[in-house]
């Protein structure tokens, strides 16, 4: 993790292990937001952070009841979905979208997800700034890029964003 807090006025956020619980819900049909992660989420939205969803979905996620169940839907500026929008992660036009939506220099956004590839190497090669989301840390062969940060669970970003 960084010592210095980072400037950013723009997050965006993959859903599937980053901010869901493990289990699916069969109310939801879907696996719901974690308590903590949602708390996370409020917060950032009260320092006016810019929250973009961009999540690759099947037909079936629509991430909306998980995200109303959880009393976050109003907190993200835009939803970028893969299924409806016909593209995602790691297809260029996606990261194009997420920049284009943040209102923000690409350098302003944090990326935060649990996939090296799609939530951090890719983001950075579009500008961004990336946040690797692991609960037990990288896997043996991996390794970060220059430029991410390595966090166990988003209630970190607070702290990482602090004082902006």
């Amino acid at each position: 993790m960084m010592s210095t807090p980072i400037t950013t006025a723009a997050i965006a956020l993959d859903y599937g292990r980053t901010i869901s619980l493990d289990h699916v819900d069969p109310a939801l049909g879907q696996k719901p937001v974690d308590p903590g992660a949602a708390d996370t989420l409020r917060v950032l939205y009260g320092r006016k952070k810019r929250l973009i969803l961009a999540s690759n979905t099947l037909p079936s996620e629509s991430r909306w009841p998980a995200l109303q169940a959880a009393g976050i839907d109003d907190v993200f500026t835009v939803a970028l979905l893969s299924h409806s929008l016909g593209v995602g992660k790691p297809d260029p036009l996606l990261y194009h979208l997420v920049i284009a939506t943040a209102d923000c220099p690409a350098e302003e956004i944090l990326f935060v997800g649990d996939h090296l590839v799609n939530d951090v190497r890719e983001p950075i090669g579009h500008g961004m700034r990336a946040a690797l989301v692991r609960r037990n840390g990288l896997r043996a062969d991996e390794e970060l890029p220059d430029g991410a940060m390595l966090i166990r669970h988003v209630r970190e970003l607070p702290e990482l964003l602090a004082e902006q």
